[in-house]
């Protein structure tokens, strides 16, 4: 039955995708327009989700969710919170590897909305990543960046990769910590899907004006004991 589920849910999200990227490419016009169509295809998707594999979510820590400027931080485990944070933020704009480009009618919008990172191109990819946060920012967007580069297991947070910090200083805005256990029903790999809840917890934002290591050092304990939380939760 869950295997079932799982195929369907593919295979409507899938479709959604492909029907609401074609129908609504004169949105792409507009980026307001692009960010609302995604944050639409999100809702729907999170709400086929529930309806067909019975995965709902709940959100802690409402009041921190920035509605201005700011730089998201947030563990990876799935898609699910690729999918979730369109729908969380008022102004999202989701780092995501550049090789996504080419996923035909995916890529045109994440490429419209998002921002696009080349890992293989080093120094001149870290240059290019400041000069969009600088970009985004200015427009009052949040950007949302997954600094473990990887998809990590439940519970657990992998290494934060440095560039993480060199957004919050260029960016010169709060940043915003969340946690969650998507992998514990959006299972990686294999995108195994199981019922049950997906808690998400923003945590108290890190003012501007840290020094690099004592931002790294204040983001990592703060994931950690949001994880330990939702652990115990």
């Amino acid at each position: 039955m869950i295997a079932a589920r799982t195929f369907l849910f593919d295979a409507f999200l899938a479709a959604l995708t492909a029907v609401m990227g074609v129908l609504m490419l004169p949105a792409l016009a507009d980026r307001r327009a692009a960010r609302a169509a995604t944050r639409l295809w999100a809702k729907i998707a999170l709400g086929g989700l529930n309806l067909i594999c019975g995965i709902r979510h709940q959100v802690s820590g409402a009041a921190h969710i920035p509605t201005g400027p700011a730089i998201v931080i947030v563990n990876h485990q799935s898609m699910w919170e690729t999918i979730a944070l369109l729908a969380l933020l008022e102004r999202p704009a989701i780092v995501f590897k550049k090789e996504l480009k080419r996923i035909p009618v995916y890529g045109w919008w994440a490429s419209r909305t998002g921002v696009p990172v080349d890992r293989s191109a080093g120094a001149r990819a870290v240059r290019m990543l400041r000069r969009e946060t600088e970009r985004h920012i200015a427009r009052g967007d949040q950007i949302v960046v997954f600094p473990e580069g990887t998809r990590g297991a439940p519970g657990a947070l992998g290494p934060l990769q440095p560039g993480v910090a060199g957004m919050y200083l260029i960016a010169d805005t709060q940043a915003v910590p969340a946690v969650h256990n998507s992998g514990t029903r959006w299972r990686h790999p294999g995108g195994r899907k199981t019922p049950g809840r997906i808690d998400i917890r923003f945590l108290p934002p890190i003012a501007p004006g840290l020094q690099k290591r004592a931002f790294m050092r204040r983001l990592e304990e703060a994931m950690r004991d949001g994880l330990m939380i939702e652990k115990t939760t």
